[in-house]
């Protein structure tokens, strides 16, 4: 009898430090969650509340240590590169050549529009609800905090995963045809961003002649083509020849991942612990 009633206590005070869990501490970390990810979105330039103004240009030098084959200049506004200087040396004769973004060109680097995009949608969900709103049931909970990890981990994964693209996706992208002088046709050019990195990556090719004794396999998607690498483009069967990759730190993605990654071990502590209420006895969530 005693141990009954000694059971019905514990049971009480967990049913009661768990309507203490749904009612102050959910709120609490949905707070914390809307602070981190706002950060989040000043580093992405992201206007809150309408709040307007215009996103500063930053530049940044791309390069790699031991090599001065390609150097690049670029100015990063937001989600777009509106300037980019690249300067390559030839490695068969040495020859510089020096080419820019067209003055009426930018280019959207569609990793960082989508991540921006993920986390406008996560602030949407933390923020969609009464001011005086209370959550009834863990169930809620859970949800909520897997609707909002799930948009958490797609803008991670935009920026930690560099889309496969093949050779000729590559050769017919509008990138192309932004520069000044226009690229010659034996060099490609690749703009994307791999972690907390901006990267460039030229190619340089050389034609494969209908006489050539090698066999043609055409290269399937890749982030980064190797030497050696065949493809076809229009009428003309082309090999990379040379492969050159600079990249430099961007501060702000860094940030930015940082807020992620503590927003989404946020997220999973709460469900961990929602879940081990319900563990303690045959109280459902649901």
């Amino acid at each position: 009898m005693a141990a009954a009633m000694a059971s019905q206590g514990e049971r009480a005070v967990l049913e009661e430090e768990f309507k203490w869990v749904l009612q102050e501490e959910v709120h609490a970390v949905l707070r914390q969650l809307q602070d981190i990810l706002k950060e989040a979105s000043h580093r992405f330039a992201l206007p809150i509340s309408g709040s307007g103004g215009a996103v500063k240009q930053e530049n940044f030098v791309l390069s790699t240590s031991g090599t001065d084959q390609v150097k690049g200049v670029m100015t990063l506004q937001g989600d777009a590169l509106c300037q980019a200087d690249v300067n390559l040396k030839m490695p068969r004769n040495n020859q510089l050549l020096h080419f820019a973004f067209r003055e009426d060109k930018q280019w959207k680097l569609q990793q960082i529009q989508d991540a921006r995009n993920h986390v406008n949608q996560a602030i949407y969900l933390l923020m969609n609800r009464h001011v005086n709103y209370q959550f009834k049931t863990g169930l809620e909970v859970l949800k909520l905090m897997d609707a909002v990890m799930l948009q958490l981990s797609r803008a991670r994964n935009r920026l930690t995963t560099p889309a496969n693209l093949t050779l000729p996706e590559i050769a017919s992208s509008g990138l192309t045809k932004m520069f000044t002088p226009a690229l010659p046709p034996d060099i490609l050019v690749n703009f994307y961003i791999n972690l907390n990195k901006l990267c460039l990556t030229v190619y340089q090719l050389h034609v494969l002649q209908p006489s050539t004794t090698k066999n043609f396999k055409p290269a399937g998607g890749s982030v980064l083509h190797n030497p050696g690498a065949m493809f076809e483009f229009g009428s003309q069967r082309y090999e990379v020849s040379h492969v050159h990759k600079v990249e430099c730190v961007v501060p702000w993605l860094n940030d930015a991942l940082v807020f992620f990654t503590v927003s989404l071990q946020l997220c999973q502590q709460l469900k961990d612990k929602i879940s081990v209420f319900s563990s303690y006895w045959n109280y459902r969530p649901y």
